[in-house]
């Protein structure tokens, strides 16, 4: 059955308070966070093109050094392509200064990585923070408050380790979620319970549907489902759905859906 979508009273209004305080400051700072993440990869971006060009140097120095020895007699001591390729590997890996700059390079990297790591999780939480305000104003909007209490709720818990893609999320949650879901099923305020109008609906080749639907206040969503839902969801075209669903990064996961007579 299709519980209450919310709670009543002032322990309700103070959560929705302290729950929009919370995307609303996420909103203000993120674009103060990104620029610094910014400004640190472009430091640190500088930093590996100096030992990457210090490298280089090295390694033309060397080349160069192989290539001019010579032997008692005054010929080539390494005489051919292969021999001084190899006496020039030889001689870097002995090399105590190049494999230091080698080491820093491969840490530049990596903390190149991590930075434009923490750019792209900046960037899609902001992302999301826009969607979940949308939504918020769209159900507010349509006089549906205990619904947008709901839809913060199940927002805000989601925000911790929502890193993957909103179908993989989909595909991976009766695997990994078990013991979730079956906390979820035993708590409404995990769970939010909307109306929806399904214009379009596809399924992947690992059965997860993903529909395009009107929401509340005409907001456009991805509702997406497996298993029972997501058939209801697929034979639902054109037609009104009832869902209990959970917020991903982009869209919902539908736990349950029926049609609306």
């Amino acid at each position: 059955m299709f519980g209450a979508a919310g709670r009543r009273g002032p322990a309700a209004e103070r959560m929705f308070k302290e729950l929009v305080t919370k995307i609303s400051q996420n909103l203000v700072t993120a674009p103060e966070r990104a620029a610094r993440l910014i400004l640190e990869r472009g430091e640190v971006s500088d930093q590996l093109h100096r030992a990457l060009d210090a490298i280089k140097e090295r390694e033309a120095q060397v080349a160069g050094e192989v290539a001019a020895a010579r032997n008692g007699d005054g010929r080539p001591l390494y005489p051919n392509e292969q021999a001084r390729q190899a006496e020039i590997h030889r001689r870097l890996q002995a090399d105590g200064d190049y494999q230091a700059l080698r080491q820093e390079a491969d840490r530049l990297r990596q903390a190149l990585r991590e930075i434009d790591a923490q750019i792209e999780h900046v960037s899609r939480g902001h992302r999301s923070d826009v969607a979940a305000a949308n939504l918020v104003a769209s159900l507010l909007g349509a006089g549906l408050r205990e619904e947008a209490l709901a839809a913060l709720q199940a927002y805000v818990q989601g925000l911790a380790g929502q890193e993957k893609p909103a179908e993989a999320q989909a595909e991976t949650q009766p695997q990994e979620q078990a013991q979730a879901d079956a906390q979820v099923r035993d708590a409404d305020s995990a769970l939010v319970e909307g109306t929806f109008e399904v214009l379009e609906a596809r399924v992947n080749d690992r059965g997860v549907v993903r529909a395009w639907c009107e929401g509340p206040g005409g907001l456009k969503v991805a509702l997406y489902a497996k298993n029972g839902a997501a058939k209801a969801l697929e034979t639902a075209v054109g037609k009104r759905v009832r869902a209990r669903y959970r917020c991903l990064d982009h869209g919902f996961f539908a736990v349950e859906v029926r049609p609306v007579a």
